[in-house]
């Protein structure tokens, strides 16, 4: 069984399941546990390969129904029927599929930094990595990486905390993750494409290059149940960039949504 972390308010409190995304893990919600453990109960689960889910077997091969079944296994071994899910980059595409597949557990879905389809650039840089793993070192690729995905020097600290993550994922099980947003990049955009039934917020950095304009086509042809807040002074990792300002709105959203 995956890696796992709660956070208990108390017993009648509602849920939220924390999904982090490549090359990440539950320490990347070190931003949002303190605020949000005031008013919920918490689930953050490690990814296979990732933080205490390091030695879950890869082997056989990852895809995204096979980890959205994995996160419910967890959420059954809690016995939890209902919850709020949020994911994170590659984790929201991870949260999106619990949705599809397993509807009647998710009450609502708040996804950061969505990963809603990949840009010509981003699939370039995952065949250039593919192509040089065996030539440049790991620490160096992870670095060139994360310059990528977040350029910007004022968010050194987002970057910090994924190259300090990344450090427990060994490349093969990075790059395998990396590429199976490429692998599915059609069934991405189709997924993402499609009216949502559950209340959904997707929350983007104002200065996310790679994943914003993206995420505001698939906001509008999510339908009527779908919102999205754009974090301002944030890039790809808003709840980090600007933990305040998104704090504030994905625990509102939460309040919001009636229990059924």
């Amino acid at each position: 069984m995956l890696n796992y972390k709660v956070i208990k308010n108390s017993p009648d409190a509602r849920w939220i399941v924390m999904v982090h995304g490549a090359g990440g893990s539950i320490e990347v919600w070190f931003r949002q546990v303190p605020d949000f453990a005031r008013h919920f109960n918490l689930l953050l689960v490690d990814l296979a390969g990732h933080g205490g889910s390091v030695g879950e077997a890869l082997c056989s091969g990852i895809n995204f129904e096979k980890t959205s079944r994995q996160i419910i296994e967890v959420v059954d071994a809690e016995g939890i029927q209902k919850a709020h899910f949020m994911g994170l980059s590659l984790g929201s595409i991870v949260v999106r599929v619990i949705a599809e597949m397993y509807p009647q557990r998710v009450e609502s879905m708040v996804l950061a930094g969505a990963v809603t389809k990949l840009s010509v650039k981003t699939r370039t840089l995952i065949r250039l990595v593919d192509m040089f793993k065996n030539i440049i070192p790991y620490r160096l690729l992870k670095w060139l990486i994360a310059k990528f995905i977040i350029p910007q020097k004022k968010y050194a600290k987002s970057k910090s905390l994924f190259l300090r993550s990344a450090q427990k994922l060994n490349f093969d099980s990075f790059l395998e993750w990396m590429k199976l947003g490429e692998d599915i990049t059609q069934k991405m955009a189709e997924l993402f494409s499609r009216q949502i039934l559950i209340p959904t917020l997707y929350m983007m950095g104002e200065n996310d290059h790679l994943f914003l304009t993206q995420a505001r086509q698939a906001a509008i042809e999510g339908g009527d149940m779908v919102s999205m807040e754009v974090v301002p002074d944030a890039g790809h990792v808003c709840n980090v960039d600007n933990k305040s300002y998104f704090n504030r709105k994905s625990i509102d959203f939460f309040n919001s949504i009636h229990i059924g």
